[in-house]
């Protein structure tokens, strides 16, 4: 199923309008390239393959042969003439008439070529007719030109136009310069306007076919997961550019916080339901924002009254005191999951209460080498069995699912796996394959978070009545900064 064109509950297809609108939106600047390029393309063109014409023109007045010199000019002569010329437009430019200039002029040309060089048109409520005769040679149009006078009048009696007159009222000059050349501009917008149409094609193509998730229906019907929540996107501007997204930082606005109290509410009843204490965080791959929810989850669960611990175990690129802003200076000791598995301290000196957030707190800044050795370490099991006896609720934020195993070896030491999917990041195929991961070890998939959503009205999907957008309203997610080098070796995280 594509990101802009959904089937919905087998009622047909349906265009979701908003996210092709936010994807053209979003891609101008590549539409703009392509269409300057393209345009200057077009008028490269033209330059290269122009070629200087030349024009030497006629004039004829056609006039009613009835009236005299003594008579005057009625409305009604007028209209008569200017009716006549019309006719005389096509007998000037005759296959007889042609015939006759090809066979007198100085020029080896044929009659086909003369009615090609030659081009009829009248001067707007005269009887003022004008033969344009342009060719690539000044000499040969004038040449042409002259030709035409010597015989029009042959031509014009054969026809048997006795009511008429033909007079020249201006006769030919021999061409000084190129006449003006306006291809370059038709090619320039010719080339701008198929520039613009291509990008557009190709645009909807590498969007349709990329399949990644844009609504809660593909999350629920094509990957059969449960949507613990939507948070819509927020675009942070200004001082607050730079912030973590928490939802104890007031700039994030009401919306986001209710949208986690609501997540909160969801897993405080499959915990009380299933006896669920220890929950992963993870998500296909990088930059889906797990870190942020898992943070935001944690203080959630702290202020309504639970005792909480947040553990960082992604010990490739540690990014939890990041996000919670917290500082520790460069001479002071951080302690890791992994210290604590490896036994270089206790887990009552590791883990620390942060006062701001009402959580307690297992995370380092520093990388180590051997991520998945430390984790599957038997050590595991009985560090978290002491935990568990300690706090109401313990959350893992772990390294992507879908790039290192990490997340699913934790899997086997937790209860319940929550799964972050940011929209239109991860294609359907890598998110299918993350959960077969994470669903191998013994803790189960309760559901997901749909994260960084621009619109409900697209999100939704068919789903929109169950969920609304007065429930969300206008704020979301956004702000990411996280990237992952795994594959090119380890070393401190610098972030």
């Amino acid at each position: 199923m594509s990101n802009a064109v959904n089937n919905t509950n087998g009622k047909g297809v349906e265009i979701n309008v908003a996210y092709l609108a936010k994807m053209i939106f979003s891609k101008w600047w590549l539409i703009v390239v392509v269409s300057l390029l393209c345009a200057s393309l077009g008028f490269t063109f033209a330059e290269l393959t122009k070629t200087p014409t030349y024009t030497s023109s006629i004039s004829f007045v056609v006039s009613n042969r009835s009236v005299t010199e003594e008579d005057a000019y009625s409305s009604s002569d007028l209209n008569a003439s200017i009716t006549m010329a019309n006719t005389y437009k096509y007998i000037l430019s005759s296959k007889t008439m042609c015939q006759k200039i090809a066979e007198t002029c100085s020029y080896d040309i044929s009659a086909e070529a003369v009615s090609k060089a030659i081009r009829m048109k009248s001067v707007e409520n005269t009887n003022i007719i004008v033969m344009q005769i342009t060719t690539a040679s000044a000499a040969k149009s004038y040449d042409l030109a002259v030709a035409a006078i010597n015989h029009y009048g042959s031509i014009v009696e054969e026809t048997g136009y006795s009511n008429s007159r033909l007079s020249i009222c201006e006769l030919p000059t021999a061409a000084t310069k190129p006449d003006v050349n306006y291809s370059n501009i038709k090619y320039v917008i010719v080339g701008g306007f198929a520039g613009a149409v291509f990008s557009l094609i190709a645009i909807l193509i590498l969007n349709i076919t990329k399949d990644t998730v844009q609504n809660v229906t593909e999350i629920q019907e094509g990957l059969d997961l449960n949507v613990l929540g939507l948070v819509l996107k927020i675009n942070v501007k200004g001082k607050n550019a730079n912030k973590s997204l928490l939802i104890n930082n007031r700039f994030v606005g009401f919306s986001f916080v209710e949208t986690y109290k609501a997540i909160r509410t969801k897993i405080e009843n499959i915990a009380a339901k299933n006896g669920h204490k220890v929950f992963v965080i993870s998500s296909a791959t990088e930059n889906e924002g797990k870190t942020t929810v898992a943070a935001n989850v944690a203080i959630s669960l702290a202020q309504n009254g639970h005792s909480v611990l947040l553990i960082d175990a992604d010990l490739r690129k540690p990014s939890v005191c990041g996000t919670l802003d917290i500082n520790i200076p460069k001479e002071m000791k951080s302690y890791s999951l992994g210290d604590v598995i490896n036994g270089n301290c206790s887990i009552e000196k590791a883990i620390r209460y942060i006062e701001k957030h009402k959580v307690f707190l297992l995370a380092g800044v520093h990388a180590v080498s051997d991520p998945t050795e430390i984790l599957s370490n038997p050590a595991m099991e009985e560090v978290l069995r002491v935990m568990r006896n300690e706090f109401d609720f313990i959350i893992f934020d772990t390294s992507p699912a879908g790039v290192v195993t990490d997340a699913s070896i934790l899997t086997n030491y937790a209860d319940a796996v929550i799964c972050v999917i940011r929209e239109d990041h991860s294609s359907k195929s890598k998110i299918r394959m993350a959960l077969e991961d994470l669903s191998s070890g013994k803790a189960e998939i309760i559901g997901c978070i749909y994260n960084n959503v621009s619109s409900t009205k697209g999100a939704l999907g068919s789903y929109s009545r169950y969920y609304g957008s007065r429930r969300y309203g206008r704020y979301g997610y956004g702000g990411y900064g996280y990237g992952y080098g795994y594959g090119y070796g380890y070393g401190e995280n610098k972030d």
